[in-house]
């Protein structure tokens, strides 16, 4: 499978880069500047330079390629930071659709799911513009024809982890939190799972 990663060199776009590579895919990781290079070496992986939310950058890139996974998100809840979720998600419904690409993964938040805690209803009036911008993205990918998944994840850590649960239309119970590598190996395992096309997952730690 050929494959794009956008956001490739953040937390968990790193982390998707390993797993698709370790699961043998060809993969085309995309970065904004040459100083955010990822420092991966492998034969299967292709960095290139260019702007995620630029339609026609996205269509030279995906020409060719079978699905991308989008790790794109604010840095920061501000308007400006996390309209990148749906600037990108404007970018990449017509440049997969120009170029034939159908299977789109992104992460989002599970901020979306309508059953929150009283944590998860405080963060929505703490963090509206995640919850906004995120909305907007969601709406883009099931207003297009293309096969999206969107990986709906709550608090990310940096435990070694991989194992993940994965619910269709909810967060698991009591996942709150998960990994940044249990994410990306649900992104990675979810690209070639049609049962996850078209869908919202909520994304959590392995049971305890």
């Amino acid at each position: 499978m050929k494959l794009v990663v956008l956001g490739a060199n953040g937390g968990t776009g790193k982390l998707v880069l390993r797993a698709a590579l370790e699961d043998g895919m060809t993969v085309t990781a995309v970065v904004r500047s040459e100083g955010k290079r990822p420092k991966i070496a492998h034969p299967n992986l292709k960095i290139v330079v260019g702007d995620p939310c630029d339609t026609a950058f996205l269509k030279t890139v995906l020409r060719g390629q079978d699905a991308l996974i989008s790790t794109l998100g604010g840095r920061a809840p501000t308007k400006v930071a996390t309209s990148v979720y749906y600037r990108s998600a404007d970018a990449i419904v017509e440049a997969a659709w120009d170029t034939g690409v159908r299977r789109v993964l992104v992460t989002s938040t599970a901020l979306l799911f309508p059953e929150q805690t009283m944590l998860g209803t405080l963060l929505q009036y703490l963090v509206p513009n995640v919850v906004r911008s995120a909305d907007k993205m969601e709406k883009v990918l099931q207003s297009s024809d293309l096969n999206w998944t969107a990986a709906r994840a709550g608090f990310l850590n940096d435990t070694r982890e991989a194992t993940y649960r994965a619910t269709k239309g909810a967060l698991p119970k009591d996942g709150t939190a998960v990994p940044r590598l249990a994410l990306a190996r649900f992104l990675v395992d979810a690209v070639r799972n049609p049962e996850t096309e078209r869908a919202a997952y909520g994304v959590s730690h392995a049971a305890a």
